[in-house]
């Protein structure tokens, strides 16, 4: 029997009045990633922001539910909800030096989320965060825990950050863009790290990424985001093996392939995901589909199971899927 580590239920934000994440619902496992794909615009990192209660100013949380381990963290103050954060819940953001404070060194990044959730001595700490660094394989971390983070490099500040994120031993962890900003080599190293983690201490992991060939290496199931909704959620092989929602099909489609002929064009999803103030009636996606017709326009389909573990949001998914 596996546990729920993190449960959410019909998340709805907004921004301005206009719906930009449109109740989104899902759930990580204990030591499970889940990932959440999709282009730029669909709701990915706002869904992220929302669960951790980081949402800009301009954005409210209209409705839905986040379960952490039994705790409900919508409801939650500030005050309690910063004694979570970082604790039993932590996020790895997309630009790392940038997420980092300038002012601070390394040392006094790690102390600070380590004594603030942690109660021990400023010596035990400094213990726990050089075996933190150490064991995300930064170098000397002894000398690394004395530089700023502009002294660094994109790939050491971010493990510095997933260090900081795992000081606590968070039962989830959010990772959003994690190897955006990395070159190839730096990427690789750092997704064995995230695995790493979560075989050691059982964390359960968000991934947010536009990256497939990410998801298929690291992912249990997948939820599949479009304009502020899931469109699809499966386990990382059926949506890999027989996508159900069209949208899925041509972001698989997309993908450049070894076994392809030379110098084929990739194909390519016509047009681009609408603004949030004016998504389309019916499914969101019909303006874009090559499956639509007339009932897409018309009502939105609901997020329904079509097989075994496989929830599409499609009036036409057997079709897609004999397609695939």
């Amino acid at each position: 029997m596996t546990a729920t580590a993190l449960a959410v239920e019909g998340l709805q934000v907004a921004i301005s009045g206009v719906d930009v994440v449109d109740g989104v619902s899902l759930a990580v496992e204990v030591g499970e990633t889940v990932a959440i794909v999709g282009e730029s615009g669909c709701g990915k990192s706002m869904t992220a922001l929302a669960i951790m209660r980081l949402l800009p100013a301009a954005a409210e949380l209209v409705a839905g539910k986040v379960t952490l381990r039994g705790t409900e963290l919508t409801t939650l103050s500030e005050r309690a909800m910063r004694g979570v954060r970082g604790d039993a819940i932590s996020m790895i953001f997309q630009e790392p030096v940038a997420s980092l404070d300038p002012l601070m060194t390394v040392e006094g990044q790690l102390l600070e989320t380590i004594r603030a959730h942690r109660t021990m001595g400023i010596a035990e700490a400094r213990r726990l965060a050089l075996e933190m660094l150490g064991f995300v394989g930064i170098p000397d971390p002894a000398a690394r825990m004395k530089h700023y983070p502009f002294e660094l490099s994109g790939g050491i500040c971010q493990r510095i950050m997933i260090a900081i994120a795992l000081s606590c031993e968070p039962a989830v962890l959010i990772a959003d863009e994690p190897t955006t900003a990395l070159d190839v080599t730096i990427q690789a190293q750092i997704l064995e790290l995230i695995k790493r983690m979560r075989g050691q201490f059982g964390t359960a992991v968000m991934l947010i990424t536009h990256d497939l060939g990410v998801v298929a290496d690291m992912a249990d199931r997948v939820a599949v985001m479009y304009a502020g909704r899931i469109v699809e959620h499966a386990a990382v092989e059926a949506v890999f093996a027989t996508p159900g929602h069209p949208y899925t099909g041509l972001l698989l489609k997309s993908l450049p392939s070894l076994e392809a002929a030379r110098k084929r064009e990739l194909p390519v999803i016509q047009g681009s995901v609408p603004e949030p103030a004016h998504w389309p009636d019916g499914c969101r996606f019909h303006p874009r589909c090559p499956f639509a017709t007339a009932v897409c326009a018309e009502q939105a389909p609901p997020l329904a199971e079509v097989a075994p573990g496989q929830q599409v949001a499609c009036w036409h998914h057997e079709r897609v899927r004999e397609a695939a």
